[in-house]
């Protein structure tokens, strides 16, 4: 029974992570703030609290409980009712969170009860039973319909939400700014300078609050910053290769083990630039970074756009055209 347990709430647990999955990329659609978010993540948990009282209060049965054909009982071996369902709900906070000992507690009450019993099933009084030896759901089956529908309905929505906007959405891969069907034009904050994408890419304020202009794809996992530094805060003057070498000094380790090319020079809508290329580790995950500097008449532009390295191939050609569409901003 353990096994069975154990496997039931696997694979409800892995709905909920393609659920929690698709709260995070919600952000990227509407651009939320952090409070809006806070509202969309209580939605979750209401979901997942919903999911287990409806479902195991009126049909005894969760999707990964009648995967292993097992059920939730009262006493009299009938489904338990929303007010047991909530109890054994609010109780698997303690004794099967993955978070929280890893669920241990749960196991260790199902192995040493002498009724196979977790924290939440001795509060509630309730037992979980074979399917096949427990008598059948004596549910109206319209009924049941309704609550399998209203409960695990918004939590499969909710899960399958990324792969449907992902299913290209817009196109990948341009060679040039011309392939797009259409375009969005980025300024920046001095509304001098812009850069041009698909409509996939966002206004996103969370990458860097001292960019000009910060951008993001955050579906693909693109990004792009792009800052703007006066030559008059250069009081002893300087040049493009000095600036480059001041990029290059921030990306040391990558240039020095990893680049994905050296640094060269380039021109961006005909202004003088140098770009390079690295792979460096961020927080355990390799990524790759494009660094661009442009010099224009009154001003030094450095682009950055990353992205993961194992998507590097595939989303080079958007990124290296993204970039070369930065010029001045004119009305």
């Amino acid at each position: 029974m353990l096994l069975r347990r154990a496997g039931a709430t696997l694979i409800d647990y892995i709905l909920f992570a393609a659920l929690v999955r698709s709260a995070m990329n919600i952000d990227q659609l509407f651009m939320m703030q952090d409070t809006h978010m806070l509202f969309v993540l209580l939605g979750v948990i209401l979901l997942i609290l919903s999911y287990y009282v409806l479902l195991e209060g009126l049909t005894g049965c969760t999707i990964g409980k009648r995967v292993m054909r097992i059920r939730v009982v009262n006493r009299y071996g009938e489904a338990p009712g929303l007010y047991k369902a909530l109890i054994r709900s609010v109780l698997r906070v303690i004794d099967c969170n993955p978070l929280l000992l890893g669920g241990l507690p749960a196991a260790l009450g199902i192995v040493m009860t002498a009724r196979g019993q977790r924290l939440g099933d001795t509060a509630a009084h309730t037992f979980v039973v074979k399917a096949c030896d427990s008598p059948p759901c004596t549910m109206h089956r319209g009924k049941e319909v309704i609550a399998i529908t209203f409960a695990a309905a918004p939590i499969v929505l909710a899960a399958i939400l990324p792969m449907i906007v992902r299913v290209n959405p817009f196109p990948e891969g341009r060679a040039s700014k011309e392939a797009y069907t259409d375009e969005k034009i980025h300024i920046s904050h001095n509304g001098m300078f812009k850069i041009t994408t698909s409509p996939d890419w966002l206004f996103d304020p969370n990458l860097d609050n001292e960019a000009d202009i910060s951008i993001s794809n955050r579906f693909s996992n693109k990004y792009l910053a792009v800052f703007s530094e006066s030559k008059k805060r250069f009081k002893d003057g300087c040049t493009l290769e000095q600036y480059q070498e001041y990029a290059e000094q921030s990306f040391a380790a990558g240039l020095a083990h990893s680049p994905i090319y050296k640094p060269r020079a380039t021109v961006i809508n005909g202004y003088p630039a140098y770009q390079f290329a690295v792979e460096q580790e961020v927080n355990g995950v390799k990524v790759a970074y494009i660094v661009t500097t442009i010099e224009t008449k009154l001003y030094y532009h450095w682009i950055t756009v990353w992205t993961d390295a194992a998507k590097y191939k595939e989303y080079q050609q958007e990124l290296h055209s993204v970039i070369r569409t930065f010029n001045n901003f004119t009305t």
